[in-house]
Formats: C-alpha cells, structure tokens, sequence
C-alpha cells in the first residue's frame, strides 16, 4: 500500500501542530519573582540611576521608563490579588504627585501635561494593595524605591542637567 504525497505531509503537519501546542502549553506567562513566606518582599529602581540627567528631546509626549527589580512580590493590576499575600500593583510619584500606575518591572513616568518638562523631579514608586494602602517591606516600612532625576533635551556635557 503506497501512501500519496498529500497524506505524508497531512501526517507531518498534524505532528508539528502538537509539538507546538505542547511547547505553548509549558511556557509560563508570570513576569515576576515568586513570593515566599521567609522572604520580605523588595522593590529597587534598576534605571535610570540616581542624579542622573534623562534626555527627552522635544516631543511633547515623552516618557521615561523606569526599570525595576522585584523580589518576593507579586505585580498584578488592581483588584486582582485577593488573599495573595505580597501582591500589590505600582504607583509612580513625581514631586509628589502621582502620574502612572502599573503591574510589570517598566513604570513610564509620562511627562504629557508637565509644565516644567526640562527640571529636576523626585520619583517615588511605592507598591500598594488592592485597596490602595501600602505594601510592607522587610522592616516594617511601605514598599518603596527613590530616584532623584533631571530632564533636558540633550544631556550631553553642558545640557543643562
């Protein structure tokens, strides 16, 4: 009995299609750090640093990425943690005021409706409960990360940060 051309590829097709549902069904779609019962929850700005000048160009809509490192937490959006313990979502201040939430290791501070674009802010990113009530740390203090940054158009030598 010879097989037709159309019947080995058919057969072929059908083996790559499980392959790749099974490889789809292992992959994990968690973006953060599992939390433990031992461990305090972390939360640390890994960019941009500490005093550092953030060039923004001209574009009224510019955005400046904040990237994060998280341990033993768990980001997820509002209303999603229920009785996880260390599960919040973020909130990002500047100078004080908040301007963006979010629930993965990028926070943008978006700088639309900024009076002042090209100054010096005070960031604050803080993780917060599903009420809106700070996260504790290892020592008992809200969950929070600092940075200090400046803003111009260019920061090269003399920009003006």
């Amino acid at each position: 009995m010879t097989r037709s051309p159309h019947a080995f590829f058919a057969r072929g097709l059908l083996v790559l299609c499980a392959a790749l549902l099974a490889g789809c069904a292992e992959e994990s779609t968690e973006t953060t750090t599992e939390a433990t019962e031992t461990e305090p929850p972390e939360l640390s700005i890994k960019s941009p640093a500490e005093g550092a000048c953030v060039s923004i160009g001209e574009a009224p809509d510019a955005r400046i990425p904040f990237l994060l490192e998280v341990k033993a937490l768990y980001l997820r959006p509002p209303g999603y943690c229920g009785d996880v313990k260390n599960c919040g979502h973020l909130e990002l201040s500047a100078n004080g005021k908040v301007v963006s939430r979010g629930s993965g290791t990028v926070l943008e501070f978006p700088l639309i409706g900024v009076a002042d674009r090209y100054d010096t802010f005070g960031v604050e990113i803080v993780v917060v409960d599903d009420e809106g009530e700070p996260l504790q740390g290892g020592e008992g203090s809200a969950l929070r990360a600092t940075r200090t940054i400046s803003t111009a158009p260019s920061c090269e030598a003399g920009g003006g940060a």
